[in-house]
């Protein structure tokens, strides 16, 4: 009779802990998905940054080169991506300025390889907008970066090398609403902004005199987990008298 009893309960044992497996299932898999969908997410959050970085580091030193180049202290960089990304519909007069066709050329293809490399990472390419600033030769202030001297340009980099100008370059665009799991992280999507400073550099043959040590004048500093400038850097930025918008 104790063996019928033991066989007679034993069904609804195992009725039991199959429902608890289900149930176990029901739940975990769920979360598995999400886990899923963040583990794909993030990394190409941090792919996008770094691209954006890269954006904007060469952006800045685009704009300090021809600055540097064409003696434009101020105003509008006629030849800048993305400002001279193609468009067959665009008239004329809605260039920045008539280019020669070489340099019309040059600046396109670096457009498109800016806008093709930010669009692969999963940027709204029609969505980019910045600015650049004025030459940091133009600066209308000083804030003093050590108790020798206030900051300033020329300055020292380190050994040889001499900052002769520079320019400060910011950049911001949607991300995120491309992808299916960047889209499930982020239903909104999120923007992503990035800022650099172009140096132009030069050699000087003597260590001993010259101008001072930079200083922090070009530092980064972390914020929110993020490279930005540093309170040094940002306050000498802001002293320069324009910053020129570019994109959309």
């Amino acid at each position: 009779m104790r063996a019928r009893a033991r066989q007679a309960g034993s069904p609804r044992h195992s009725d039991e802990t199959g429902g608890a497996v289900t149930l176990l299932v029901m739940l975990m898999v769920p979360v598995c998905v999400l886990a899923a969908v963040v583990a794909a997410a993030v990394p190409r959050r941090i792919a996008a940054q770094a691209s954006a970085d890269s954006a904007a580091a060469n952006l800045a030193s685009l704009a300090a080169g021809w600055r540097d180049a064409q003696g434009r202290d101020h105003g509008r960089i006629g030849w800048f991506p993305p400002d001279c990304d193609p468009a067959p519909d665009r008239a004329a007069s809605q260039a920045p300025e008539a280019l020669d066709a070489d340099l019309q050329s040059a600046c396109e293809t670096l457009a498109r390889s800016l806008l093709a490399d930010l669009g692969a990472r999963g940027f709204d390419e029609s969505a980019i907008a910045g600015f650049y600033s004025s030459a940091y030769t133009t600066s209308t202030g000083s804030t003093a970066h050590s108790d020798a001297h206030p900051a300033s340009l020329l300055c020292r980099a380190g050994g040889r090398a001499v900052i002769a100008d520079a320019a400060h370059v910011a950049l911001a665009a949607d991300w995120g609403t491309r992808d299916w799991a960047t889209a499930h992280v982020w239903p909104d999507g999120i923007t992503i902004r990035s800022e650099a400073i172009g140096r132009i550099t030069r050699p000087t043959g003597d260590d001993s005199a010259g101008p001072p040590d930079c200083g922090g004048l070009f530092d980064t500093a972390l914020h929110e987990g993020l490279p930005r400038l540093s309170d040094e850097a940002q306050s000498f930025a802001e002293t320069l008298p324009t910053r020129t918008a570019f994109g959309n």
